[in-house]
């Protein structure tokens, strides 16, 4: 016992004596919050203005295929997006130029989805087939963007917007024709654009029937699609 502290081993030493880190009182002492100011969260980087469009243009394309042209304002764009008008507007000009954005750049699209299903096709038959495939691949898997887009029932084609839409209509026929082309070279000018016309006629007509008609399957829609296109403009050509 110490004789110095009655009741105490001689061998106990005060807290105060300990040197070991690990017994040091500090380490049994309340650590409080942390003072320090925090580091900045980091800025988001600033878009470049070919990825604000983009952005844009994504952003509207889905609103437009979710609520429909009529009933998507600006307001709602900028509100998706996070940016204020004034930058929508010094990348597009209107709600309509946006419109027609997205309208170009899907039937870009489906125009590259098209060269690549050509790309082997070794007969005319086999041509009009593949473009049945990819145009009512897109009826099928995404509906809403075709009746947007393709189905000529959402946007009235009158006014400045519906001149822009025919100017756009008459570029895939334009693009159609290149393809029959292929086959027929000797046919005049006229006859294959007549052709082409004929045909996006048909295809868009089909594919606001088979909306209505959900029981039929992709495949008997084609076959019907190809059969009116092959036994009446692509017949014209050949014969």
């Amino acid at each position: 016992m110490n004789p110095k502290v009655p009741g105490v081993p001689c061998n106990f030493k005060s807290p105060l004596q300990v040197t070991s880190p690990t017994h040091d009182l500090r380490f049994f002492c309340f650590q409080g919050p942390d003072m320090t100011d925090p580091a900045p969260s980091p800025r988001p980087r600033r878009l470049s203005r070919a990825e604000r469009q983009e952005q844009l243009l994504t952003v509207a394309d889905r609103l437009f295929v979710a609520q429909g042209y009529e009933y998507t304002s600006i307001e709602d764009i900028c509100r998706a997006a996070g940016v204020t008008r004034p930058v929508v507007y010094d990348h597009y000009s209107s709600k309509e130029g946006l419109y027609l954005a997205c309208v170009r750049r899907t039937r870009a699209g489906y125009e590259r989805d098209l060269t690549l299903a050509f790309a082997d096709a070794e007969s005319p038959r086999e041509q009009l087939e593949r473009a049945a495939g990819v145009y009512f691949g897109m009826v099928e898997t995404d509906p809403q963007r075709w009746l947007l887009l393709y189905g000529g029932v959402a946007v009235p084609l009158t006014g400045e917007l519906g001149q822009q839409l025919l100017e756009l209509r008459l570029q895939t026929h334009l693009f159609v024709v290149e393809q029959l082309r292929r086959h027929v070279p000797e046919q005049p000018e006229e006859r294959l654009e007549a052709a082409a016309v004929a045909l996006s006629g048909i295809f868009e007509q089909l594919g606001l029937w088979w909306l209505r008609r959900p029981h039929l399957s992709r495949a008997q829609v084609v076959t019907l699609a190809c059969d009116l296109g092959w036994n009446g403009p692509v017949r014209m050509l050949l014969d």
